[in-house]
């Protein structure tokens, strides 16, 4: 074990006493001591001592009152201290001299030797007291060896790395385990008035363990608690704690849960001896605590483990009547993966190799990786709304692992994004033992309990109606299960939820929509006034869904006809936007007051990009989830316009869901007439926009309100000496603003039709359309697609095509954007960068920079 010694070199004389005395220790190899004086003649001084620091299992301060009073020495001790925080190092004061250290709060807290921190000089005999830090410290080195020695066992190695139906899911690694997927999730901390206070990464509340000592952990189901709980297991291990893990969810915890723990220590460890374990190192980890009997009994007994975690499934369901048992926990609840979570747990499971050499992280790696973005950000219905299954691991890894595995026969009516949601469905009953002859009853029972709420429309009903429903399903189908144990597999499989209020649900939203789906789509003919409805007020986001999974249970055309007609009246008054320089003629007037596309700089790497975007993502998926009461509120009191705008927004998003997901199975003249149609609907809503924007006294009024914010801006940043304007100047910077706001909507028009109805699996059908209309905008919807989603810029190509009469200065803008934004998320060569910027006139963004700089 290697020892750091922390001293003043005043105190130098006491380094060789000590060295000497600890010999034996040395010499049977049990520890390598160090200190600055045995750093050689030409390295860094300081840095060699970090590393040094930095790489010690147990830190001697030597105290003195030249100690206390050293700059660098009260430096070393609060690294030393802050490593005992992070890492388990053990960090020993020996007390040299009588000095003022217990006026120090964190020494103090410290076990000091020699004995009960008796001053090495207060000793008769000096060998006398380094004998006795001798024994002391042979204690401690030995408790650390065994901890260190201490090998988990077989069996629960396995179930640590266990990952279930993950395991022999990748299509490159034979087995996966929980270390090759694990992503820490964010957790919403808590006070212990259980008030929110942040959110912060859960790695940083386990590096935080030691000061923390009390942990409580909430989560909802399938939120990734156990696995939490297995990382907590590894990473403390990995310190020198003794962690163990404990639950009993079937046995409520009963009996005594000392018992529990050492019996759980023993199958944890192998060739474990309790007695030689150092209570202090245990750290219990109780997994499912909110199925215990004698919660409160529990935690007084959990009392005499410095550091111990609990997890629950709810921080303020927890119901204990002594609330002051669990005041001093610190409170945190597990989140929903975030943009950025997501994008980095696909991105382990695509990196996942028995290859050496991993990945290469080439174009198609990126294609790869944005089809798995897609599928599951369209699977956890964040297209179209705030989402309707949980952000959670096992969610994402279920979709892609059935993504990646994808075995499904061709002649089956559901489409593939149905199969994801079939499977999950699927797999909770074969969890809970439900047999295949079996499946049938309890897939028919859920469509009709799904109708039975939409009927009523209700999201929930109650014990009273529940009884009804039941009584009316058994009378109407024969029922080969057991009434009892259907309810209890579908409510212990989370497919259905009871409250505390006795009321019955669908646990989550993408499973009742699953199910009134199917309903509606066998029952076309019968239902179709419902169905009419439905597609009539697709810019409710319950519509949107409802429409997407008919679409996945049935290819019924009629349905499709139905979307297509509704789609030709979204603002039908306008003709699509050409972006020709005849149309935009007013816009091209202002490009100089447009900020200009860039190229990366030579600096920045895709991952860098990429990580970024996932940030603003991060930032806008905040924002909403922060605001959502108000925007709901503000969606409800919508005038007509902005009905029909989110209407048509909603209507394209289903429509391009629907040919992705039938575009193996859909006529060929089918996908076109709705790609086409769903093109020209955002074609539509833009000149609409260009309409409004052209008028002076939209740009007045605009403005106006621009001035009146900045104004506002300059008063609050008065104190801080801001600079004022003159009105023209304000008035200058207004109407910048205007007009690259403009600019941007114009350009994110464009980009929604590319996100909404582009797709791999549609190129050639896209190709044709594009190709038939033949305007600006249609040439850059193609090559937005051709970016996207084959990772194809043709460079060539479209230098030629736009020098064509009639293509705009604003749709170049806007094709430069595209290139630049495309450069920016992909892996380009510096020969292709050199073609790019000669070709189309794009810099990169360090020589503007530079030039700014210069300027």
């Amino acid at each position: 074990m290697k020892l750091f010694i922390s001293y003043s070199h005043e105190d130098e004389n006491h380094i060789e006493d000590f060295i000497k005395h600890i010999a034996p220790l040395r010499n049977n190899g049990l520890i390598e001591e160090w200190y600055d004086r045995k750093i050689e003649a030409g390295k860094d001084f300081q840095n060699t001592i970090d590393n040094n620091l930095e790489r010690a299992d147990i830190i001697c301060l030597f105290i003195s009152a030249s100690f206390l009073a050293s700059k660098a020495c009260m430096k070393e001790k609060k690294e030393a201290l802050l490593l005992k925080e992070q890492k388990g190092v053990r960090v020993i004061p020996i007390i040299l001299s009588p000095s003022g250290w217990l006026e120090d709060t964190e020494l103090k807290e410290l076990l000091a030797i020699p004995t009960d921190g008796k001053p090495v000089t207060d000793f008769k005999d000096k060998n006398t007291a380094w004998q006795d830090v001798f024994k002391w410290l042979k204690t401690v080195i030995q408790t650390e060896i065994y901890h260190k020695k201490l090998k988990i066992s077989n069996d629960f190695q396995k179930f640590i790395d266990n990952t279930e139906l993950l395991q022999k899911s990748h299509p490159d690694k034979d087995i996966v385990k929980l270390g090759d997927i694990f992503i820490y999730p964010t957790v919403s901390v808590y006070d212990n008035l259980k008030e929110y206070q942040k959110k912060e990464s859960s790695e940083i509340i386990l590096n935080q363990i030691t000061k923390l000592k009390k942990i409580l952990i909430a989560g909802e189901d399938q939120s990734g608690k156990t696995a939490l709980c297995k990382k907590i297991f590894t990473e403390t291990k990995s310190k020198g704690f003794l962690p163990v893990y404990l639950s009993d969810k079937k046995n409520q915890f009963l009996g005594n849960i000392d018992f529990k723990i050492d019996k759980a220590l023993k199958e944890q460890y192998e060739d474990i001896d309790i007695d030689k374990i150092d209570l202090k190192r245990i750290i219990p980890i109780i997994d499912d605590f909110h199925y215990a009997k004698h919660k409160e009994k529990h935690l007084e007994h959990l009392s005499k483990y410095e550091i111990h975690i609990i997890i629950v499934d709810d921080i303020f369901g927890l119901n204990i009547r002594q609330e002051t048992l669990i005041a001093s926990y610190s409170h945190v609840k597990i989140c929903q993966f975030s943009s950025s979570l997501r994008y980095e747990l696909i991105k382990k499971w695509s990196d996942l190799t028995d290859k050496k050499d991993g990945p290469i992280k080439d174009n198609d790696y990126y294609q790869a990786l944005d089809k798995r973005i897609e599928v599951i950000e369209t699977a956890l219905g964040k297209v179209i709304g705030k989402g309707i299954m949980p952000s959670y691991p096992f969610f994402i890894l279920s979709i892609i692992s059935t993504y990646d595995t994808f075995d499904k026969p061709l002649d089956k009516e559901i489409s593939s994004q149905g199969y994801y949601y079939q499977a999950l469905i699927f797999f909770y009953l074969r969890k809970q033992g439900v047999k295949n002859e079996h499946f049938d009853t309890y897939l028919n029972f859920l469509t009709e309990f799904s109708f039975e709420l939409y009927k009523l429309k209700k999201s929930e009903i109650s014990q009273r109606e529940f009884d009804t429903f039941l009584d009316n399903y058994l009378s109407e189908y024969n029922f080969p299960v057991k009434k009892d144990v259907l309810l209890e597999n579908l409510i212990v499989t989370q497919i259905l939820l009871i409250d505390s209020f006795n009321n019955y649900s669908f646990n989550y939203q993408y499973i009742y929509y699953f199910f009134i789906a199917k309903y509606l789509a066998e029952n076309i003919d019968k239902e179709k006034d419902n169905i009419e409805k439905i597609i009539n007020n697709l810019h409710k986001n319950e519509n949107a869904y409802i429409a997407i999974f008919i679409s996945h249970h049935s290819n019924n055309e009629q349905i499709l006809d139905e979307i297509l007609i509704n789609s030709l009246y979204l603002f039908d008054k306008y003709k699509p936007a050409t972006l020709n320089s005849a149309e935009t003629a007013f816009f091209d007037d202002k490009l100089d007051d447009i900020v200009k596309a860039v190229l990366p700089s030579k600096t920045s790497t895709p991952e860098i990009e990429r990580s970024n975007l996932q940030k603003r993502k991060d930032a806008q998926e905040e924002f909403e989830e922060e605001n959502s009461e108000i925007i709901e509120q503000i969606e409800e009191d919508d005038d007509e316009l902005s009905i029909e705008l989110r209407r048509s927004i909603k209507t394209v998003e289903v429509m391009g869901l629907i040919i992705r997901n039938r575009s193996g199975s859909m006529k060929k003249t089918k996908l076109v007439e709705i790609f086409e149609e769903g093109m020209n609907v955002h074609l539509r809503i833009l000149t609409s926009f260009f309409d409004v924007i052209k008028q002076d006294d939209t740009e007045k009024e605009i403005v106006e309100i621009i001035k009146k914010r900045l104004n506002a801006i300059i008063e609050d940043k008065e104190q801080g000496q801001a600079k004022e304007l003159r009105k023209d100047q304000l008035e200058k910077i207004a109407k910048t603003i205007f007009w690259n706001l403009n600019f941007h909507v114009t350009y994110g028009f464009l980009n929604k039709i590319i996100h909404s109805l582009g797709a791999d699996t549609l190129l050639p059908v896209i190709e044709s359309v594009c190709d038939k209309i033949d305007t600006p905008s249609s040439f850059l919807i193609k090559h937005g697609i051709l970016m996207w989603y084959s990772k194809n810029l043709q460079i060539d190509n479209i230098a030629d095509y736009i020098e064509k009469d009639g293509f705009s200065k604003t749709a170049k803008n806007i094709l430069n954007y595209q290139i630049a934004n495309h450069c920016a998320l992909h892996s380009i060569n510096f020969k292709d960068y050199d073609r790019i910027e000669k070709k189309f006139g794009i810099p990169r963004k360090n020589i503007i920079m530079l030039k700014a700089k210069n300027k």
